[in-house]
């Protein structure tokens, strides 16, 4: 199946230049309703922001997406899952709701995914060589498992100006490009593409640059749990319920650096006897800031490690490297993240020391 000029050109279009006339457009009403994030001591921004990115980007994407003639496969499961996490993370955002109700609604978005939408992940394949890894009776906990990782992963990275809307973009933006060189449904395309351009003129508002010294927006929960989710379903449609070109392995890593991060966050916090839903400030973002970068620095260093890992991902699967090899490598790496957020303050100790003697 060809593309379309609406979708190549036109549909991505629109979806920034929507974001793009929304966010000016939806800021007033939220200081009405209470949509905004106020300064505190996690939150150390200087004044109130509008919470409006999500329901911007959101709004964008289902316009834009109109305009595609033809859509993927299970696609209602996916407009469901972005809307109840939408209307959760709004309501959130308002009035902050118990850690344990949001996991259940993710938990119920991504079993509707599996049951209703039939977007599942079946095998792994052949991860350590010897043969395709299928996954039987554990197909569905474990995609359930991979989805509500994924969600949080992406929220929990939202914690510096244009860092979780410049990693949306561009994982996004791979995903669509690995579906292309891999002859993906051309639907699966076109709304990793959307969704990518419409996150992108959310970034206006929220990236720092030249010509803005801080972010006037914020996605908010409603916007990183919309987009975790987004990201998810399209990895595990790509993966095509083991029976696709592109393996697992390839789909994560170009979502490695979050996942890393998450996974050994989660691990600290269980340590400590924590919930792995706790916030704190131990995050890969806030230990290059603690090193004294800043911000500025932290995202650009983030934004970059997704990409050169997602480049990696699509090279790694041109040339045909084994997965096996993509397997340890990632398990490698998660383990040695790991071991250093368990060892963080000595690491911060010694940046400090040599960073002062430089």
């Amino acid at each position: 199946m060809e593309f379309h000029p609406l979708e190549v050109l036109i549909a991505p279009a629109v979806a920034f230049v929507l974001a793009v006339a929304l966010i000016p457009l939806l800021s007033r009403p939220a200081s009405v309703i209470g949509l905004i994030d106020t300064p505190c001591v996690r939150k150390r921004h200087d004044k109130p922001v509008p919470l409006i990115g999500g329901l911007a980007i959101f709004l964008a994407f289902g316009a834009s997406l109109m305009l595609v003639p033809y859509l993927p496969p299970a696609y209602g499961s996916l407009i469901f899952g972005m809307s109840l996490l939408l209307i959760l993370g709004l309501v959130d955002d308002i009035r902050e709701l118990s850690a344990w109700f949001r996991l259940a609604v993710q938990v119920l978005v991504a079993t509707v995914m599996v049951v209703w939408g039939g977007v599942e992940i079946r095998a792994l394949g052949n991860l350590v060589g010897f043969g395709e890894f299928g996954l039987g009776p554990f197909a569905v906990p474990f995609t359930v498992l991979c989805t509500v990782f994924m969600i949080n992963a992406i929220n929990m990275a939202d914690g510096l100006d244009g860092l979780a809307g410049g990693m949306v973009f561009i994982i996004l933006s791979m995903l669509a490009l690995l579906g292309w060189l891999a002859g993906k449904d051309p639907g699966l395309i076109s709304v990793a593409a959307l969704l990518a351009m419409a996150t992108l003129g959310f970034l206006i508002y929220n990236a720092r640059s030249p010509f803005r010294r801080r972010a006037s927006v914020f996605m908010g929960d409603a916007g990183s749990m919309m987009l975790g989710f987004a990201i998810a379903w399209l990895a595990i449609s790509m993966a095509g319920n083991g029976t696709s070109r592109v393996q697992p392995v390839f789909l994560a890593w170009i979502l490695l650096i979050p996942a890393m991060d998450t996974f050994a966050i989660s691990v600290r916090r269980l340590s400590r006897g924590r919930s792995p839903l706790a916030a704190d400030r131990t995050h890969m973002h806030h230990i290059i800031i603690r090193c004294g970068y800043p911000v500025r620095t932290a995202v650009r260093v983030l934004h970059l490690a997704v990409l050169a890992t997602a480049l990696f991902a699509i090279l790694a699967w041109t040339l045909g490297w084994p997965q096996a090899i993509l397997f340890w490598m990632a398990a490698a790496l998660f383990i040695g993240h790991t071991a250093f957020l368990l060892t963080a303050h000595l690491s911060l100790r010694w940046v400090r020391r040599w960073r002062r003697s430089a």
